[in-house]
């Protein structure tokens, strides 16, 4: 099997069983008698260690060999991810989910590099599609069934059974071939901290902005994204009160719908054009946002909340692709490194402003008008971009 193969068929096999863990465990924390604030305090945590240590193995990912760092980060997600279902104490349930969000961010920085490194500029949209389309379908079985076993066999136990089975996720790694391929032999030149300094490095005005309109993107949606989308089944079950299997089958069918929009994303960028088609996302997000600070009635909530998932996550890997066409490949895997630290920094943010905001009367409403202007800023941010790579 080729290398972009064999990476979607690690985001199918890793990400229905971290699906399935992601579905319940903070439903299992919450129902568990821990306030949403402090489920919120935890999920910082998560997201604090995936910005660090998820940068410290983007900057490194290119002097050691590749598929040695994704075994390790692999088995020490697992490890950290299992551990922390027994904690019993909010300090360990902190320690322990800022290493499994580091390690599980580790990897997945890896592996974008390689299926960066992997593909060419013709068809990197396409493939950069099939592995979301992969992540997205398989977010599809596991929200539905990890919400149905939760419910069934209790959260704890569906936890430990999800969190081991990602050992499965090792045979296509093992089968990886992690070098870089002939058509992007450029891309291995730079190793270890030194390709991040060459970010600094780069005098072409237009690869430098490109690189910023990037990273201002990745910072608002991080920041807009943080306040609720990680919390999707702690709000359900807060405004609701919808048991697992339901929140399961909703969230099951927002990444459906990502899912097969993401297979065609790259077919409707090439007819309408590819910032055509990010800018439209990006605008029309928002306004869905402000319609769910005003909406409580469950179904017409349930439905806007499924097209807003929908609308502004198919369209990822156009703005990958995009970015990733624009600028050396010989510091792409620093590039990821850096994005999705930013990336996860903002997120972590939002998190702690998400647990502040829950304490209000109407916490909910501030947090997704809140969550709105990050959203019309990162619209502006692309408006900006197409005008910049149409100069």
């Amino acid at each position: 099997m080729s290398a972009p193969v064999l990476v979607a068929l690690f985001t199918f096999i890793d990400g229905l069983t971290q699906g399935i863990y992601g579905t319940i465990f903070n439903l299992m924390l919450r129902t568990g008698g821990l306030p949403t604030s402090a489920v919120g305090n935890i999920t910082s945590s998560n997201l604090w260690g995936a910005a660090f240590i998820g940068l410290f193995f983007g900057l490194v990912a290119e002097k050691y060999e590749k598929k040695t760092l994704l075994i390790m980060t692999q088995l020490l997600s697992i490890f950290f991810g299992t551990y922390r279902i027994f904690a019993t104490s909010s300090t360990i349930l902190g320690i322990t989910s800022f290493f499994h969000g580091g390690f599980s961010a580790a990897t997945a920085t890896i592996m974008s590099t390689i299926l960066v490194m992997k593909t060419s500029s013709e068809n990197r949209a396409r493939f950069l599609g099939l592995n979301l389309s992969a992540g997205m379908f398989t977010g599809v079985i596991a929200n539905v069934v990890g919400g149905l076993l939760g419910d069934a066999f209790g959260f704890r136990i569906v936890l430990l059974f999800s969190s081991l089975s990602r050992i499965l996720a090792l045979y296509p790694i093992l089968k990886l071939d992690a070098t870089s391929s002939s058509a992007n032999e450029e891309s291995d030149e730079a190793p270890s901290i030194a390709s991040f300094s060459k970010i600094f490095k780069i005098r072409d005005s237009k690869e430098v902005k490109t690189i910023l309109y990037y990273f201002l993107s990745n910072v608002n949606v991080g920041l807009g994204a943080g306040l609720f989308v990680v919390f999707g089944n702690v709000i359900f079950y807060d405004l609701f009160h919808m048991s697992a299997t339901v929140i399961g089958l909703i969230l099951a069918f927002a990444q459906l719908a990502t899912s097969l929009g993401a297979m065609f994303s790259y077919k409707i960028g090439r007819k309408f054009g590819d910032m055509n088609v990010l800018i439209f996302s990006y605008v029309f997000v928002p306004i869905l946002i402000v319609l769910l600070s005003f909406t409580r009635e469950p179904i017409t909530f349930t439905s806007v909340y499924i097209l807003r998932f929908a609308v502004m996550n198919m369209v990822g890997p156009l703005l990958s692709s995009v970015v990733f066409s624009h600028i050396p490949m010989n510091i792409v895997s620093s590039i990821n490194g850096v994005n999705n630290f930013l990336n996860n920094v903002s997120r972590a943010l939002s998190a702690v402003l998400f647990s502040v905001l829950t304490k209000f009367e109407n916490g909910y409403t501030l947090i997704f008008i809140i969550s709105s202007i990050f959203y019309f800023l990162n619209a502006y941010v692309m408006i900006r971009l197409r005008k910049h790579l149409g100069e």
